[in-house]
């Protein structure tokens, strides 16, 4: 396949900065990377030359590959909105935002008041976002208070689209998607309520131009692109005809047409709102009902018409989980499927950081239980010289250990691959060439393959470091990592005297550092320099660089983490057993993903963990009258409690992220946000229900927060 000949647009501009090639992927290099790939995938699969059955359906795979990416990359965005239109497919427009609104008396007023419907509220700022309720709300006499459902108004947009060129067929198109109505009328219009302008006069919008004369001044709206478009001239019989009319050149063309603002029309839980029309009453977000949506673009209209085009039955990705499970399940308010990949604590020991440790480093030794020092190896000017670091900080730990020093072979080989020991007090076993040795007097070399004899061959010489995991339930049982490569080989063995004996019933397992380990950076997936395993975490170095990782085992269930719904107002604490799931839902969600998963896949459904923290911060009121202290308080505490709720919190009011730790500067935040709150003086992150501060709330891959107690001291000095 040749490439077409050079457009002039796709040339590097007049500077001479060169335009970069996006369809770079050919078929020479879709071969190659096949091939580097079948070692460790296919590893009795020896013969890779073009004579092979196999290679010859992977260059038949690569050329088919390559055809596809170059049609693909050469598609253009109208031909992809043509094929929407074959399709019946539409992009939506951007939605409204359903809220709940707190009506307050705010004039002291006791007796019944009627708020009718319609009554709009509105957001502070130069471009307010207006919405109005959607049923009448009645205070009774005495009643302070009550909530309705509201609705955001539409914004009008008035935009000139271009001018005629005085040519058939002409495309314009609009900056936003406009909103059309979707709810079925006995006489639909074609197309959202547009008012387009052709010079001073208004056009109609036709379903086709079919019927349409050569002097019909129509248009058509093309919802798939988003265009007006106005008559063509298609081929007839003895010539052609023209099919509407068409404007003179340099002729006008404008439209008129209304649009949702999209997710910047979102509304959190607690935002003030201003009564328009309405004297003696303030107003607050009380609840997101549906939060607000921007305009779909081609790609998600084909995920939506993908999903409806073939109802979702089987899970494959975590994603469908989530989905099946939120379509066939009640009364949960989030669902989150995920491997729980990432560590609780991503913080790295200063023992394993640089500095105090080498840049570069030939092994490291910590112990696999109770481990108190790393004691890192480097090449010294040709000598294998150790260096002991505490695991709580730099210093000099009682000296060392006089068995750090490299044995004797090894410092001969000056060859050094990895050190593994089981204990602070137990032997080491190095790990050099394709040697192994014992610490201890009378200890003899041993050929790797010989001390592991189920290693594959390719790991049991030159090694780029092994690691050891220790068993929590048996005193004497590890996990062994041989690092080589992009790949490792793990076993289960159990220790005895100067020996690892495989486990009965395990088997050895080659693996991908990249799969196992998911979130690694591409420098550490390929021959690290040393891995350390504390805590259960996996601490690759690679040159200057220490990333924690947590070991994703082949059998490992993916977690199903539920939260309910909660009936509470988020702005106040959640009582005790809020976040269990009710028995019967819990039930349905087990047999909608019994049902929905893939065989031999398995799941874990429960809820997730939750990190509760304590907050304590100083506020300035507006005044120093008690009545303002208290309102002060009470307003800080209910806005943090709101922004940290599992369902209601967060920045887009849907709930705080999942996995997302809590800084001070989240509090502070907050508290500038408050009307009641003048300012925010101090704050302070307070672990667990308050038995300390710390500067950061670690929260763990898929876990959320819980507030606990929250103390807010209100200072009225002036300054």
């Amino acid at each position: 396949m040749t490439d077409p000949p050079p457009d002039p647009s796709d040339a590097s501009d007049a500077s001479g900065v060169p335009v970069p090639d996006l369809d770079d992927l050919r078929f020479q290099p879709l071969v190659d990377a096949a091939k580097r790939a079948l070692p460790q995938r296919a590893p009795e699969w020896t013969d890779h030359n073009v004579s092979d059955p196999g290679v010859t359906l992977i260059e038949a795979c690569a050329e088919r590959t390559d055809q596809l990416l170059y049609r693909v990359h050469r598609m253009t965005a109208r031909q992809r909105y043509a094929l929407l239109r074959l399709m019946g497919v539409t992009p939506l427009p951007a939605s409204p935002a359903r809220i709940a609104v707190m009506f307050a008396r705010a004039d002291g007023t006791t007796g019944r008041r009627e708020i009718p419907e319609g009554t709009e509220v509105r957001t502070e700022g130069e471009q307010p976002v207006v919405l109005a309720t959607t049923a009448p709300l009645t205070l009774a006499e005495g009643q302070s208070a009550g909530v309705v459902e509201a609705v955001e108004q539409l914004v009008p947009v008035t935009e000139a689209l271009g001018t005629s060129d005085g040519l058939p067929g002409g495309r314009f198109a609009t900056r936003h998607r406009p909103w059309g109505p979707g709810t079925p009328v006995s006489e639909p219009r074609f197309g959202p309520p547009l008012t387009v302008r052709v010079g001073d006069t208004v056009w109609p919008a036709v379903r086709t131009f079919a019927e349409a004369g050569p002097d019909d001044q129509i248009y058509w709206w093309d919802d798939a692109s988003c265009e007006v478009v106005l008559g063509p001239r298609v081929p007839a019989e003895g010539g052609s005809e023209q099919h509407g009319n068409v404007p003179l050149e340099g002729t006008g063309i404008s439209v008129e047409y209304q649009v949702y603002r999209g997710r910047k029309g979102s509304l959190p839980t607690g935002t003030p709102l201003t009564v328009v029309s309405q004297a003696g009453l303030s107003a607050t977000v009380h609840s997101v009902l549906a939060p607000s949506e921007d305009a779909e673009d081609w790609r998600q209209a084909l995920e939506r018409a993908g999903l409806g085009l073939a109802p979702l039955r089987r899970a494959v990705t975590a994603a469908d989980h989530e989905q099946i499970i939120g379509e066939h399940v009640a009364g949960l308010a989030r669902v989150r499927v995920t491997a729980l990949t990432r560590p609780t604590d991503s913080r790295v020991p200063t023992a394993l950081t640089q500095p105090p440790r080498p840049a570069e480093v030939l092994a490291c030794a910590v112990a696999a239980r109770d481990p108190l020092r790393a004691v890192h190896y480097f090449d010294d000017g040709g000598t294998i010289t150790p260096l002991p670091l505490p695991l709580g900080g730099p210093g000099d730990p009682d000296g060392g250990d006089a068995g750090d020093a490299v044995p004797g072979p090894v410092a001969r080989a000056k060859c050094l691959d990895a050190v593994i020991r089981t204990g602070e007090d137990n032997p080491r076993l190095w790990f050099y060439g394709a040697e192994c040795l014992w610490d201890g007097e009378g200890a003899s070399p041993q050929d790797i393959s010989s001390a592991f004899p189920d290693l594959p061959d390719d790991f049991s010489s030159q090694l780029d470091e092994v690691a050891v995991l220790a068993d929590p339930a048996s005193a004497d049982a590890y996990e062994l990592f041989f690092f080589k490569g992009e790949t490792f080989y793990h076993r289960a063995y159990t220790r005895t005297d100067r020996a690892f004996v495989p486990q009965a019933g395990s088997r050895g397992v080659r693996s991908l550092i990249s799969e196992a380990f998911p979130g690694l950076s591409p420098q550490c997936q390929v021959s690290p320099d040393a891995v350390a395993v504390i805590g259960g975490v996996f601490f690759f170095m690679k040159g200057t660089r220490t990333e924690p990782a947590l070991w994703r085992r082949e059998d490992d269930p993916l977690q199903v983490l539920l939260v309910p719904r909660f009936e509470e107002d988020p702005a106040e604490a959640l009582p005790e057993g809020a976040c269990d799931i009710p028995a019967d839902v819990l039930q349905s969600v087990v047999g909608v993903v019994g049902a929905s998963r893939l065989l031999g896949e398995r799941l874990r459904v429960g809820k997730p963990r939750y990190h509760r923290f304590g907050i304590a911060a100083t506020v300035r009121p507006w005044s120093s009258t008690a009545a303002d202290q208290e309102r002060s308080r009470r307003a800080a505490e209910q806005a943090l409690r709101r922004f940290f709720h599992p369902t209601a919190g967060g920045p887009d009011g849907r709930g705080w992220p999942w996995g997302r730790r809590v800084h001070a500067g989240d509090v502070f935040t907050v508290l500038e946000t408050v009307p009641e709150v003048r300012g925010a003086t101090d704050v302070s992150l307070l672990a667990g229900d308050g038995d300390g501060s710390v500067p950061s709330v670690e929260v763990s891959d898929g876990g959320l927060v819980l507030v606990g107690d929250v103390d807010i001291d209100v200072d009225i000095t002036e300054g």
